[in-house]
């Protein structure tokens, strides 16, 4: 493989979670200890013990580097730009954890991202069920991507689109100053930044959309903010250009979870004076582009996961 003027910024937590995201900072070392590319976790320099075995696991890697600093427990933006101060390359890719470290996606979403006029790529995101996070050294992400599209439900809890997975150029993160450290814990950070972001890149104005934010049971089928920032990249849902997502057990009680409430209201106190413009997109927009983009293509049936509005635990007949 070529070598990539990258780094891929990753936040850590070790308060939380903290055998299992171990063995997924594990498998990014295995994965990447032969690579050109820079992986820089940005992590909380506590607790001692998690911090000083994630020391020892990366210390005979020149390319994986750990930002440290204190932070509140799960304050997600200041670990992100922690990690950001210590990139060097000309591209970043922002991934989380829970994210399968897929080399050869990644090369391929790198050179799809240089040859555009903005530098900048979203891309999907597959949250795979616990049965489906067993199978991920089985199949391929191809192989997964034809399970989605299959309804195997079974495998898959849904498509994420749009998704925290952004590709760019750093002088435009630093331009936009990174994340909003007002946001703690859990919801709403990534989605500032992609608004700050994607305006930047002139691909979406403010309006209304962005202070409606309502979950989809399909993703064409959204509406509001999600629907704005998904736009501008309808076309991606049609490669192979597709991450997964490892399953991991949430404690809706904890108090990181709790948190979205929160940021929520400061994400729309601070976003609902910006809107330029007050009418909203229509309801079936996105649908409507999409179709756009499968004219005279035969295959168009493949994609009806896509706008089925189907709940997802109908289709699993064993737990996930």
């Amino acid at each position: 493989m070529q070598n990539l003027d990258l780094s891929i910024v990753i936040p850590i937590d070790l308060h939380r979670r903290s055998w299992d995201i171990y063995k997924r900072i594990r498998t990014f070392v295995q994965a990447f200890k032969n690579s050109s590319i820079q992986i820089i976790f940005g992590c909380n320099n506590q607790p001692k013990f998690w911090v000083n075995r994630v020391k020892k696991l990366i210390k005979s890697n020149s390319n994986i580097h750990l930002s440290l600093v204190d932070a509140e427990a799960s304050s997600l933006s200041k670990l992100r730009n922690t990690a950001l101060r210590s990139v060097k390359t000309k591209y970043v890719l922002f991934l989380d954890i829970d994210i399968y470290p897929d080399l050869q996606t990644i090369h391929n979403i790198y050179k799809h991202v240089i040859q555009q006029p903005n530098t900048l790529g979203m891309f999907p995101c597959l949250y795979l069920s616990k049965n489906g996070s067993k199978k991920i050294k089985k199949y391929s992400t191809s192989d997964f991507i034809q399970h989605y599209f299959d309804f195997r439900r079974d495998l898959i809890l849904h498509l994420a689109f749009p998704s925290s997975i952004i590709l760019t150029d750093m002088t435009s993160v630093q331009a936009i100053s990174g994340f909003d450290e007002a946001y703690i814990g859990h919801g709403y950070e990534d989605f500032d930044f992609m608004l700050r972001l994607f305006k930047h890149k002139n691909l979406i104005e403010y309006r209304a959309d962005i202070l409606i934010d309502e979950p989809y049971l399909a993703p064409l089928m959204s509406i509001g903010l999600r629907a704005l920032l998904a736009q501008p990249y309808l076309e991606i849902l049609l490669s192979q250009h597709y991450f997964l997502h490892i399953f991991h057990k949430k404690d809706k009680a904890e108090h990181y979870y709790q948190q979205r409430e929160v940021n929520k209201n400061y994400f729309i106190t601070k976003f609902k004076n910006e809107v330029l413009i007050n009418h909203r997109m229509d309801k079936l927009k996105l649908l409507e582009l999409f179709f756009t983009l499968l004219e005279n293509k035969k295959e168009s049936p493949k994609y009806a996961v896509l706008w089925a509005e189907i709940e997802g635990h109908k289709l699993r007949k064993k737990a996930y």
